[in-house]
Formats: structure tokens, C-alpha cells, sequence
């Protein structure tokens, strides 16, 4: 009995061991789990300050810089975010593929686009590189740097290069390249608002408020330029888009210079979806004179005239819901086309016509690297929309460009057009009777078939008025051969365009289509063909 009791006495005592063990146990384990709790607590705090400290530290440096860049040519590729440092961030196009134009041009080695819609001098097939088809090869910085809460600086320097050789774009350097050229010339050429500039695109540099709009000064793209790239179904693509290739169209309100302005301010400011802006563009370069020289051997030109290329452009747009729209005025004084030399041209003859049409005529000028030019005034507007519904975008716009007589002469010796080309001949009196009205329309729709593949069709339509006294039954404007036809009688031009375009990244995209286009009546003066098949395809990196 005595051992049974013993027994049971051993067996109790370690029971409450083992419990006065657990209870030990928990204990211990409650205070671990606060004492854990608490290191926690004091990681957080430590990380959130040096989050903190991170954010407010510099952006990497040059050698940090050098280490993205690296690591870039991976992650380009894929998509992911743009190469910047310290605010800036360098970005970029490269554009070029393959064409074939059934009425077309040797290709220039400036010229920046290809003649996808039919061309005056056109005069056989071609079949070789298309440069900057579906967009313009470019490269540039931009950057914005806080200065104050809400208020930044900013600068954008951008560039346009042609892919077929490495130069830069040049428009009127592709018309000096022909100067004096017998008969029809055979290689592309044109005049546009890239002329071979460092930075032939955009270089401004201003101030950026979330509240008060962004006000910038230097070199800009005009709000007509801005709408037609986000309106157009194409994009502004030239090798699709007859509004794209050529501002006389659209974007430079009747004179393809006047798409980007020089000497210029630009402000734009949001509210809501609601947005507006205004641009001004003071007068810049020389303004000429009435005469050349008499003789070899002097100073080419005597300057007496003033600069008078004034301009100003008005924005208002918004958004609501899927429906996006925009309207733009503006008119720009002393505009110029310029053109290439005839051979009487370049061999020393200049002729000055004022705005009344009185002519003067001078030789033995020496106007080697010279240009031709019509002055004009024009006032434009722009209406453009665009609609979202589903997998489709529809797209409409219209511009009205109204040509006149400048009310000031540009004269022989002047500069104020893109790249200070100096003029030897210069028409201050183009319209003898009537103003010159053109008028553009165009609608298109965009199908994403897939999240890579968009198909996109397009049609464009331009109507000129008759602005001479010729009668329209006359034989000059009812002539069935373009070439005897008066380039003032009525004309049109139309074009349709279709377009595939496939992204395999967010960075890279093949894409191929075809432009189609036909030109009648006055538009068709001097064309030696009416109509012009320029199926296209390439191939185009964004970075």
C-alpha cells in the first residue's frame, strides 16, 4: 500500500512539472512573439525612412547612367520603361523599308519621304528603299525638372535623319540639287519644313505649371501639325497619307514650311478635359530687295525690305467619353514655296514681281545656291474628330486654306523661309484675279484585329477653287492633256489607303499598305501622269 502511494505521489509530481513546463513554455512564447513584434514594428519605421531618403535623393549619375544603358538592350525590346536620367530622356524612330511607285522618282539622299502621291515630274516606275514611310526617323532629348511644387522646366531638341544615307532631312537642299536641271528632273525632290537643321524637328525650352499650362519659346510644331498627326487614321504617315507627306494640304495651311515655325512661343493649358492654346511667331531672317546685281563680282543682293513672316495659331479641343475632337485658326504673313532654278535662273537672271505685279528683271546675278519662291498670306482652319467604340477608332477631319497676295513684298536676297535658303527669284503676286481657296477632307477607321494587328483604311479628298477669269469650258481648263491644263482652273485630288500593321513589342512593328492616288484638273497642271499605285512595307523601332 505504502509503494502504491509513493507511486501515485511520483506520477502526480511530474504531471505538474510538465504543467508548470508548458505553462512556462507559453509564457516564453508570448514574450518571443511581442519581443518579434516589436523588431518588426522598428523595420517597418526603418524602411519607410530610408524609402524616404531614396526619394529624396538625386537621380544615378553618369555611371549609373552607363549601367542602365546596358541593361537597355534587353529591356527595350520587350517594352519596358524609356532611357532616362535626371529627367531627361532620350528617345527616338528609326523607319525604312521597301516601295514600288508606278510613277515615281529616282530617291535623294535629302529629300525625306518618298513621292507616294503622285508627283508633277514622275516619269517612270521605281522600285527600291522607302525611307520614313509609316513615321520620320528621329532622334532627341527631352526633360523636365522641378522647380517649384507644380512647377517645372522643360526643353524638347529633336531631329529628323533619312535612313537611305545618314543626312539629315532637307527639303530645299533636295531643290538646290536640281538647280538648272534641262527638261523634267528625275530624282525626288520638294519643298518642306525639315532643311537640314541640327534640329530640324522641335527645340524649345519653357516652363510647365499642373495648373497654369505649359509656355514655351523656340522652335515648334504647329497646333495644325499636332491635330493632323493625331487625327489622320495614319498617323501622318507619309507614305500612306497625302496630309501626312505634304503640309500644303493640312498642316501647314496650304504651305508645307509652315508646319514647324521658327522664332516662336507656344502655351497650351488643360482643364478637365477641356484644352486651348495659342501660338505666335515673330518675324525672323532678311527681308530682300527689288533688285540684284548688275554685274559679277559685288555683294549678291542689297537689303532694303524688312521681315514680315509674322504668324499666330488658336487651339481649342477637348475630350468626353470616347469622343475626342479638335479646332485650330491661325494665319501666317509672307509664307513661301520655293522651287528650283531654271537654267536662265541659275545663269545669272532674277526676277522680283511686287504685290501690285510690277516686274523687275536683273542679270549677271551671281545666284548659284539660290532658290526660287511665291510669297503668299494664308489663313487657315482646321476642324478634326475621332471616335472610339469597341475595337474601333473612327477618324474625320477638314482644312480650309485661303491663299492671297502678301500685303508686303519679300524680296531678292530674302531668307525668312525653313533653313535661311537665300532667294534669287521671288513672286509677290501669284493670284492676278482671284484668292485661292483649297480645301482637304479626310475620314478613315482603325481595326485592332488583336492586341499586335491594327488595319487601318483611309480616304482623303482636296478640292481647289477656280481663281482665274479663264472660263471653266475654256480649252485651258477643259483640256484632256494635264500639261496644257492652268494650274488655276479647278482641281482635285483624291487618294484612299490601306494599311496593315503588326507589333510584335511595344518597341517594334512591321507594317505594309498601299496609297493610291489621282489628281484632275488644275491640280493636274504639268503632270505628265494623273495617277500614281505606291504600295509600300517596312519595318520601324521606337525607342
Amino acid at each position: 500500500m505504502k509503494t502504491k502511494l509513493m507511486a501515485a505521489v511520483a506520477v502526480l509530481s511530474i504531471m505538474t512539472a510538465a504543467g508548470v513546463a508548458r505553462a512556462d513554455d507559453v509564457t516564453t512564447l508570448k514574450q518571443e512573439a511581442a519581443a518579434l513584434k516589436k523588431q518588426n514594428e522598428a523595420l517597418e519605421l526603418r524602411l519607410n525612412k530610408l524609402e524616404k531618403q531614396q526619394a529624396a535623393a538625386p537621380a544615378p549619375g553618369a555611371g549609373d547612367f552607363m549601367a542602365q544603358a546596358g541593361g537597355a538592350i534587353n529591356t527595350f525590346a520587350t517594352g519596358d520603361g524609356p532611357l532616362t536620367f535626371h529627367g531627361i530622356t532620350l528617345f527616338g524612330t528609326i523607319d525604312a523599308g521597301l516601295g514600288y511607285y508606278a510613277h515615281g522618282l529616282t530617291q535623294s539622299q535629302n529629300m525625306y519621304a518618298m513621292p507616294s502621291v503622285i508627283n508633277k515630274n514622275a516619269n517612270h516606275a521605281y522600285f527600291g528603299m522607302s525611307p520614313n514611310t509609316l513615321a520620320q526617323s528621329t532622334i532627341g532629348i527631352k526633360g523636365s525638372e522641378e522647380l517649384l511644387p507644380g512647377l517645372s522646366g522643360v526643353f524638347m531638341a529633336s531631329t529628323g535623319w533619312n535612313p537611305q544615307s545618314g543626312m539629315l532631312a532637307n527639303g530645299p537642299a533636295s531643290l538646290v540639287n536640281i538647280n538648272g536641271t534641262v527638261g523634267r528632273p528625275t530624282v525626288n525632290n520638294g519643298d518642306g519644313s525639315r532643311a537640314g537643321q541640327a534640329f530640324n524637328d522641335q527645340l524649345y525650352v519653357g516652363l510647365s505649371s499642373k495648373d497654369f499650362g505649359q509656355l514655351t519659346f523656340g522652335r515648334h510644331r504647329s497646333f495644325a501639325l499636332d491635330t493632323v498627326v493625331s487625327y489622320d487614321p495614319i498617323g501622318g504617315g507619309y507614305g500612306f497619307s497625302p496630309i501626312g507627306y505634304s503640309g500644303t494640304y493640312a498642316a501647314g495651311f496650304g504651305v508645307t514650311e509652315d508646319a514647324r515655325w521658327d522664332d516662336s512661343l507656344k502655351y497650351r493649358i488643360e482643364y478637365g478635359p477641356v484644352h486651348a492654346g495659342v501660338m505666335y511667331k515673330f518675324a525672323d531672317g532678311n527681308g530682300g530687295s527689288n533688285v540684284g546685281n548688275t554685274y559679277l563680282g559685288n555683294p549678291i543682293y542689297v537689303n532694303n525690305f524688312t521681315a514680315n513672316n509674322s504668324a499666330y495659331q488658336l487651339n481649342f479641343g477637348g475630350k468626353y467619353a470616347n469622343f475626342e475632337a479638335d479646332a485650330v485658326f491661325g494665319q501666317f504673313n509672307n509664307a513661301t514655296v520655293l522651287s528650283a532654278l531654271t537654267s536662265a535662273q541659275l545663269n545669272g537672271v532674277s526676277t522680283f514681281t511686287s504685290p501690285t505685279g510690277v516686274v523687275t528683271t536683273t542679270t549677271l546675278n551671281n545666284n548659284a545656291g539660290t532658290l526660287a519662291a511665291t510669297a503668299y498670306n494664308t489663313v487657315g482652319s482646321m476642324l478634326a474628330a475621332k471616335y472610339t467604340w469597341n475595337q474601333f477608332k473612327f477618324f474625320g477631319g477638314y482644312a480650309y486654306n485661303h491663299f492671297q497676295n502678301p500685303n508686303e513684298a519679300l524680296g531678292i536676297g530674302g531668307n525668312g523661309n525653313q533653313g535661311g535658303y537665300v532667294l534669287s527669284t521671288v513672286n509677290n503676286h501669284p493670284f492676278a484675279n482671284n484668292d485661292r481657296i483649297l480645301q482637304t477632307f479626310w475620314t478613315g477607321v482603325k481595326y485592332a484585329w488583336d492586341p499586335k494587328l491594327d488595319l487601318t483604311v483611309a480616304y482623303y479628298h482636296t478640292l481647289q477653287n477656280q481663281f482665274t477669269t479663264v472660263g471653266a469650258n475654256t480649252t485651258s481648263c477643259s483640256n484632256a492633256y494635264n500639261t496644257a491644263r492652268n494650274s488655276a482652273c479647278s482641281g482635285t485630288l483624291d487618294a484612299v489607303s490601306l494599311l496593315a500593321d503588326y507589333h510584335f513589342t511595344k518597341r517594334f512593328d512591321v507594317y505594309a499598305g498601299m496609297m493610291v492616288s489621282s489628281v484632275g484638273g488644275g491640280l493636274s497642271s504639268g503632270y505628265l501622269y494623273s495617277t500614281n499605285w505606291a504600295p509600300a512595307a517596312g519595318a520601324r523601332f521606337t525607342f
